[in-house]
C-alpha cells in the first residue's frame, strides 16, 4: 500500500513521513560515501579493510619513526603542492601512508576511530615498485595479445567451443584481496607516484592534497559519477562477481553505487570508434583458458587518493581455472603509455561463492541516484541533499509531475477528488478519478479545490 501511494500521490502525515525518511537516508547515504564523516569501505567479502598500520609514532603521530629523516616540504606542511614536483614520488611527501590511510585521514571508519591529518605511517612496508610493475616483456597490450594469440595458434587453437564443451563456470565469485594494490592498502603513495608520469604524478598529487589536507573528496559514488574501467578492480567499486559464459560471449556483473556490465565478445575485433567508460573487450579461448584485450576505454580516475589513467589505457586479462577447481584466477596487465611509466600488473583469486542457480541469490541494479543525493556545496566540499534543498529530487514521488506542477501548472484549478479529471470539459463527470490523482497535485503549492 505504501509503495503504491509512493508512485500515485501521498497527502498529508505520509508525505511529511516520506520526505522525512527521504531525508535521512539521502544524509547517511552521503556521509557514508564521502561527506564529512567518511566510513572506510567495505571489503568486497564483507569485512572492513585492514589498515597496513597505525601511527608509526604513537607518542606524537605527526613525528617520523625513528631513523626516518623528514622532507623539510611535504604533502602536510606545504602552501602550495604544485611546486613540490620533485619530492611527489618521494614515500615521506606523503609521511609514508597508503592511499588508503590517506583518504581517511580526519574521518572515522566503521568502529570511530580516526587517523588524524598529517600522520606518519611505517616507511619499510608495503609492495615494491618492480612487484606492482608487469613481470613481461611486452609494451603494448597489442604485443602481449598477439603472443598470446601466437601460442594458442601453435597448438591448433584459439579453441572453437561449443555450448556442451564451453567451460562450466557459471556461478557467483569473491575476489581475494591478497595483495590487491589496487585497493590502495598494500602499497606506499610514494610507491604508486613512482610509478606515473609526471602529469600524472601531479593528478595523484592534487587528488591526495584534497582528500588528506582539505578534507575535501569527491568519490565517484557521493556524486553518482562514472565508475570508469579500472575502478573494476578497486574495492569501493565491486562486490560478488556474476559470471555467465557461452561460446561467444563471457559475461561480468558486479557493482555497488552503479552496475559493472563487463563482456568479452569472443573471436572479434575492436570497433568502437567513441571512447567507452568500460572499454570495448574482445578475446579469444586457448582450451579453458580465456584471453580478453580491453581498448577504446575512457580515461577516469580511481579517486580513494589513487590514481587517474587516460583513454591510452588498455589492459590485458587472462582466465583460467584455479588450482583447486573451483575458483578463478584472474591475471591484468595495464597498458597506458600517458598515465604510467611502465605496465602495471595484478592478479587475483576469484572463490566461487554460489551457483547460478542459487535460489537466494540475485544481482539487484543499482540506480545510484536514488540511494544517495549529494552535492558540491559553497565551500567545496559533498554536502547531502535532503526534500528542501535545492537539486534534490523526489525520486519515488513522480518527480516528472513535481516539475510540470512547479513550471507550468501554477494557479490552475483541480477538479474535485472524487470527480475525474477531464480533457473536454468542466469537472462534472460522476466517474472516479485516478487514485491519489488530486493529492499528488497538492505537494506543487495548490490545494485541491472541493
Amino acid at each position: 500500500m505504501v509503495a503504491r501511494n509512493l508512485m500515485s500521490g501521498t497527502s498529508g502525515g505520509l508525505m511529511i513521513f516520506r520526505n522525512a525518511l527521504a531525508a535521512l537516508a539521502a544524509g547517511s547515504l552521503a556521509l557514508a560515501a564521502g561527506a564529512q564523516s567518511v566510513r572506510m569501505p567495505l571489503r568486497d567479502d564483507g569485512a572492513k579493510p585492514k589498515v597496513m598500520s597505525k601511527a608509526a609514532n604513537p607518542a606524537d603521530p605527526t613525528k617520523p619513526p625513528p631513523g626516518v629523516e623528514p622532507l623539510a616540504i611535504d604533502l602536510f606542511n606545504t602552501q602550495n603542492f604544485y611546486f613540490d614536483a620533485e619530492h611527489w614520488a618521494d614515500k615521506r611527501y606523503t609521511r609514508c601512508n597508503t592511499p588508503n590511510e590517506l583518504w581517511s585521514m580526519g574521518s572515522a571508519d566503521g568502529a570511530g576511530v580516526h587517523r588524524g591529518a598529517g600522520t606518519w605511517g611505517d616507511c619499510n612496508r608495503g609492495l615494491s615498485a618492480d612487484e606492482v610493475a608487469s613481470p613481461y616483456p611486452y609494451k603494448s597490450a597489442q604485443e602481449h595479445y598477439d603472443a598470446l594469440l601466437a601460442q594458442a595458434k601453435a597448438h591448433g587453437g584459439p579453441t572453437q567451443h561449443t555450448r556442451a564443451s564451453a567451460p562450466d563456470w557459471d556461478g557467483w565469485y569473491r575476489r581475494n584481496r591478497d595483495k590487491q594494490w589496487i585497493y590502495g592498502d598494500a602499497l606506499l603513495a610514494g610507491t604508486m607516484a613512482a610509478l606515473l608520469t609526471p602529469e600524472y604524478q601531479k593528478r595523484m598529487t592534487q587528488l591526495v592534497y584534497h582528500e588528506a589536507v582539505s578534507n575535501a573528496p569527491q568519490w565517484n559514488s557521493s556524486l553518482c559519477y562514472p565508475e570508469g574501467l579500472i575502478r573494476w578492480w578497486s574495492a569501493p567499486a565491486i562486490r560478488d562477481i556474476e559470471v555467465l559464459v557461452t561460446p561467444k560471449e563471457v559475461q561480468f556483473l558486479s557493482g555497488v553505487a552503479d552496475n559493472f556490465i563487463r563482456k568479452i565478445l569472443v573471436g572479434q575485433k575492436h570497433v568502437q570508434k567513441v571512447p567507452q567508460w568500460y572499454g570495448e573487450t574482445v578475446g579469444f579461448w586457448d582450451g579453458d583458458t580465456l584471453v580478453a584485450w580491453t581498448a577504446n576505454v575512457q580515461g577516469w580516475t580511481i579517486a580513494h587518493s589513487m590514481f587517474e589513467f587516460s583513454n591510452a589505457m588498455q589492459v590485458i586479462e587472462i582466465v583460467k581455472p584455479g588450482p583447486d577447481g573451483k575458483g578463478l584466477v584472474v591475471d591484468a596487465t595495464f597498458y597506458d603509455p600517458e598515465a604510467f611509466v611502465r605496465p602495471l600488473h595484478t592478479a587475483a583469486t576469484w572463490n566461487r561463492v554460489g551457483n547460478i542457480d542459487d535460489p537466494e541469490r540475485r544481482y539487484t541494479f543499482v540506480e545510484c541516484r536514488t540511494q544517495s543525493q549529494s552535492a558540491v556545496g559553497p565551500d567545496g566540499r559533498l554536502k547531502p541533499l535532503g526534500p528542501l534543498d535545492e537539486g534534490y529530487v523526489d525520486y519515488f514521488g513522480r518527480p516528472w509531475a513535481q516539475t510540470w506542477e512547479k513550471h507550468f501548472e501554477q494557479g490552475w484549478q483541480l477538479p474535485n477528488e472524487s470527480r475525474s479529471p477531464s480533457l473536454a470539459g468542466p469537472a462534472d463527470s460522476a466517474s472516479p478519478s485516478p487514485a491519489g490523482w488530486a493529492d499528488s497535485r497538492s505537494t506543487a503549492g495548490t490545494a485541491p479545490t472541493d
